[in-house]
């Protein structure tokens, strides 16, 4: 075919074919934002796992006390200083028992046993009853020449309305863990001036009803008063303030004032003036003692 002519076409560029991630005929596929969170780098897929779309929400390891009730939360917080009151004020006498056995408390040991000596006197009337109240049963209408030689046995005298035994287990617990954790001096003295200076007490509210007509009945100078309870509670309020067991404090205070407001007598009256005692005792010896002993100091070293 003469006429036909072989056309030679210039070679252009080559074809570049789709562009990468354009498939034929489709739209170029960007990133897609559903698959995650787009990080400085570029798209951060979701986690290994985890379904395709759903982000991971960080954790709060508060957010379950938060969700409680505000009584289930203050029930709680109520438990927890109630405990860690109870294991600080135990943790010594513990320690000690374990250690030393009963030679940890002598000094509670011998006043136990003082109790327990007065108490079978009691037993052997008239001669021992006679005895025992003539060396310790303080009684508020005696003269006062009387009377204070009668106050240290008046301690370990079991009290008319308690039985030996529960004076003895007062004695045990009370006077052990304030021997613990104080020693026997400190521990035995405080005991000694509180009782003594409650005895004076109710001594100033005999007059007080005498005179004004108000504190204790006149029945209270004819009755017997003997016992360790107000030492006991003295004891309690000063060790558990030094220590900051307000569990203690509480728990000590409310029972003997509701002690008082439902038994009106010269015992529950007593065992507010304790309370109190306790109370001073701690200022006197933990907090204005060290402070002027420390003033004492700081003026003699900047002279």
């Amino acid at each position: 075919m003469a006429n036909d002519t072989v056309t030679e076409r210039t070679p252009g560029p080559a074809d570049p074919g789709p562009e990468p991630g354009r498939e034929l005929g489709g739209a170029v596929a960007g990133p897609d934002r559903s698959d995650g969170p787009v990080g400085p780098a570029g798209p951060v897929g979701p986690a290994v796992g985890d379904p395709v779309g759903t982000a991971t929400a960080p954790t709060d390891p508060d957010a379950p006390e938060r969700r409680r009730a505000p009584v289930t939360r203050f029930a709680l917080a109520v438990v927890r200083t109630f405990a860690r009151d109870m294991a600080v004020f135990f943790s010594v006498p513990v320690r000690e028992l374990r250690t030393r056995k009963l030679m940890a408390i002598p000094c509670t040991l011998l006043c136990v046993l003082t109790i327990g000596v007065l108490w079978i006197l009691e037993m052997n009337r008239p001669h021992g009853l006679a005895f025992v109240l003539d060396v310790a049963g303080v009684r508020q209408g005696e003269p006062i020449w009387k009377l204070l030689p009668q106050l240290p046995l008046s301690l370990f005298a079991p009290a008319p309305d308690l039985p030996a035994w529960g004076a003895m287990t007062q004695v045990l617990i009370a006077f052990g863990i304030a021997e613990c954790w104080l020693g026997w001096k400190r521990m035995i003295m405080i005991a000694m001036i509180t009782s003594a200076v409650t005895s004076m007490a109710a001594r100033v509210m005999v007059y007080a009803s005498n005179w004004l007509h108000i504190g204790t009945p006149q029945i209270d100078n004819f009755q017997v008063d003997t016992g360790p309870s107000v030492a006991v509670v003295s004891l309690l309020i000063y060790l558990a303030l030094r220590l900051r067991t307000y569990w203690v404090v509480a728990l000590t205070a409310v029972s003997m004032g509701g002690e008082a407001a439902i038994l009106p007598n010269l015992a529950g009256r007593e065992h507010l003036v304790a309370i109190s005692l306790g109370i001073i005792t701690y200022f006197l010896l933990d907090r204005w003692w060290p402070a002027w002993k420390r003033r004492r100091i700081q003026r003699a070293t900047s002279d």
